[in-house]
C-alpha cells in the first residue's frame, strides 16, 4: 500500500516538473492562431470591432480598466457584441485607450505568459510595444510586439516572464 502511494506521488510530481519544464521551453502551443488567421477574423468582424473599440474609446475615460465598477450597465452590451465575434475572446481597456481582443493565451498570476490577439490602438504604436513584420512564431523575449493591419489596428503579441531569473 506504501509503495503505490509513493508511486504515485512520484508520478504527479513529475508530471508537474515536465509541465513546468514545458511551460518555459514551449510558451506557443499548436493551437497558436495566425497573423494570417487574426487578419481574416478582423475583416471578417470589423463593424463590430469598430464599435467596440469606440465603446471602450469611451469609457476608458470614465473608467481604468474594462471591468471597472463605474462602467454604466449598458455596458453588457461589450458581451452581446463579442459574442458575435467570438465569445471566448477575452475583452480588455485601459487608461491609455488601448483595446486588446486577446484570442489565445496562456498564463496565471505566479508563472509566465502570453497572449495573441488584435488590438485598437490610438496611442504611438511605438509606446505600446514593439513594430515587427510577423508574429507566427514566438519572437524570443518579454514584451508587447504589434503587426499593423491598418490605421490603428494591430495583431498584438504580449510574453510576460520567461525571461525573468530567479525564484517565482
Amino acid at each position: 500500500m506504501r509503495k503505490s502511494v509513493i508511486a504515485t506521488v512520484a508520478i504527479i510530481v513529475l508530471g508537474l516538473i515536465a509541465s513546468l519544464v514545458w511551460q518555459f521551453t514551449h510558451p506557443l502551443p499548436p493551437a497558436f492562431p495566425t497573423d494570417r488567421g487574426l487578419v481574416k477574423l478582423f475583416y471578417a468582424h470589423r463593424q463590430t470591432f469598430e464599435t467596440l473599440a469606440q465603446m471602450a474609446d469611451k469609457d476608458a475615460m470614465i473608467a481604468s480598466r474594462d471591468t471597472d465598477e463605474s462602467l454604466p450597465v449598458a455596458r453588457s452590451e461589450y458581451s452581446r457584441l463579442l459574442s458575435q465575434i467570438d465569445s471566448r475572446i477575452v475583452f480588455a481597456f485601459d487608461p491609455w485607450r488601448t483595446t486588446k481582443f486577446w484570442c489565445a493565451g496562456v498564463g496565471c498570476a505566479i508563472c509566465p505568459g502570453w497572449f495573441k490577439g488584435i488590438a485598437h490602438l490610438t496611442a504611438v504604436p511605438d509606446r505600446v510595444g514593439q513594430i515587427v513584420h510577423n508574429l507566427d512564431k514566438d519572437p524570443g523575449h518579454d514584451g508587447v510586439y504589434l503587426v499593423p493591419i491598418e490605421s490603428d489596428w494591430y495583431v498584438i503579441y504580449q510574453r510576460d516572464d520567461y525571461d525573468r531569473t530567479g525564484s517565482y
